[in-house]
């Protein structure tokens, strides 16, 4: 009796409830690989709209960060044009939001990608969205993420950190924009 139940419960409950159960965790792998190679088709698709390849950059970034080291590994390949959005001069402040957040989240506790951002010269062009001089006059919440993605790549990352304790003007664009008054600016900067 016991085994006509579990053979009708195998044969007709489970597929019903659990229709891909088997090999789901492949499955996941593989639709995460699937996702970051289309977003990536559609950031080099210069042909769509910005707001839509921005989208893709973010979510490259979300992919990388919730699929793990492997899927933040297949996402480095499209890094350098996720970092080229940040000089275009024609994004909104919430479109350079977007890409920062999604460059965090591909560059984060991965150190081949903080390493990759270091040679790309991310730094610099991060340095460059903070300081108050900045001629794309970036509103409070860019500055600020911009800073976090700077804290991504310092961590664990001592060339990293030689770079920027070398910087002068990384030190003073720190100094003015603690003078802005941001809560909890001095405490975790």
């Amino acid at each position: 009796m016991i085994q006509q139940i579990a053979l009708f419960y195998s044969n007709h409950i489970k597929n019903y409830l659990f229709p891909n159960d088997e090999g789901s965790d492949e499955g996941n792998k593989n639709l995460h690989y699937k996702k970051i190679s289309l977003a990536g088709q559609d950031i080099q698709n210069t042909e769509l709209p910005l707001e839509k390849r921005v989208l893709a950059v973010h979510n490259i970034g979300l992919l990388g960060y919730t699929g793990g080291y492997a899927a933040a590994t297949c996402a480095a390949e499209y890094m350098p044009a996720m970092a080229d959005f940040l000089k275009q001069p024609s994004l909104s402040d919430d479109q350079r939001i977007s890409v920062l957040e999604g460059l965090s989240g591909v560059c984060y506790v991965h150190l081949t990608n903080q390493k990759q951002a270091h040679s790309m010269g991310l730094y610099t062009t991060l340095q460059e969205l903070m300081d108050p001089t900045c001629p794309l006059s970036l509103c409070t919440k860019v500055k600020m993420w911009s800073c976090y993605l700077l804290n991504i790549l310092f961590c664990n990352n001592i060339p990293v950190i030689r770079t920027l304790v070398e910087s002068q003007s990384l030190r003073l664009t720190l100094e003015a924009l603690e003078g802005q008054d941001w809560y909890g600016w001095p405490k975790n900067y």
